[in-house]
């Protein structure tokens, strides 16, 4: 970093949140001081964007707020409770414990240290890779990181908190499911899959977590990011609806249809069901998947939104009757 630039004393830590939302008050910062023309360039290009890959992309995908009108409030409101209300009214409708949820697993969420991780990230952390083992580098919380980078944490700090994280990680709700965490657990999967991005799916599974996907068979996290890579290299324009059939336990029944094309341009419509089964820290432990696909012609589809997530407004399967 360069010039009078302190990220310790002029951004606040992206473990801070406003009106229940991590990122937010980080978000406030970055575009006040982008506005004056402060904000160093290796900053900019993930400020407001949409990219599920950046801090600022999940806000607003999760939110539902589009980034020019947040850029406005932010610049045109008095102070953050001002900006907070705001928030409040224009997201997407969620129950509290969605968002502390969503909130809580960003701050305690552990990476997948697969081989593009290790290089970006000793690419992007240099202090850090020089006194971390690679594996170590690439797997620990991207919040904990970017403190560490801008000084509000130690490398003694940075290990403890990733010991701790190791030893509470979980992903809310945790079983046993009633109906409406069972709710909360399929809508969060639906978004996930439909980010299509291989590393934040594998983050919802255990780290043994074992797989059946139609005839293949396999366990942990490396092997689900590589599966789901290669799933969205042929399944192009991708778009998944799921909904909840039955639930007890630590157990949760979906089924689903997604629509996507192969690159011949050709339509498809895969029907399936899912068997999912958690461990206490609510990670799915095991994930039995069996689908089948069915040629449609493009005119047929019904899975047409332009954004990552669903619509709140878009109808669902039984909807749709599918």
């Amino acid at each position: 970093m360069s010039g009078n630039f302190d990220p310790k004393t002029i951004l606040r830590s992206p473990r801070e949140t406003l009106s229940g939302y991590v990122f937010l008050p980080r978000l406030i910062d970055k575009v006040r001081l982008a506005s004056r023309g402060l904000l160093p360039e290796d900053y900019r290009p993930n400020l407001l964007a949409g990219s599920d890959r950046t801090f600022d992309g999940r806000f607003l995908l999760f939110t539902g707020i589009d980034p020019e009108e947040l850029r406005a409030a932010i610049l045109s409101l008095p102070d953050d409770e001002a900006i907070g209300e705001w928030v409040r009214k224009r997201a997407n409708t969620r129950p509290p414990e969605e968002i502390r949820d969503w909130s809580e697993s960003s701050v305690s969420a552990l990476s997948v240290p697969t081989p593009e991780r290790i290089a970006q990230r000793q690419r992007s952390y240099p202090e850090a890779a020089k006194a971390l083992p690679p594996e170590l580098l690439a797997s620990l919380n991207p919040l904990d990181l970017i403190d560490f980078d801008e000084g509000r944490l130690s490398l003694e700090g940075l290990r403890h908190n990733h010991e701790e994280h190791l030893r509470s990680e979980s992903r809310p709700p945790i079983p046993p499911f009633d109906r409406n965490s069972a709710l909360i657990k399929v809508r969060t999967a639906e978004d996930a899959w439909n980010s299509k991005n291989p590393e934040r799916v594998a983050l919802a599974y255990t780290p043994d977590s074992r797989w059946r996907n139609r005839a293949e068979l396999f366990s942990g996290r490396a092997e689900i990011v590589r599966f789901l890579q290669r799933k969205w290299e042929r399944e192009l324009d991708y778009r998944l609806v799921k909904e909840l059939w039955a639930w007890e336990g630590p157990r949760i029944s979906v089924r689903f249809a997604y629509e996507w094309h192969d690159d011949s341009g050709h339509w498809f419509r895969s029907y399936g069901n899912e068997n999912w089964e958690f461990a206490p820290n609510g990670l799915m432990a095991r994930r039995i998947a069996s689908i089948n696909d069915r040629p449609i012609r493009e005119a047929d589809r019904k899975l047409r939104w332009s954004s990552d997530r669903r619509p709140d407004d878009h109808p669902g399967l039984s909807d749709m009757d599918l």
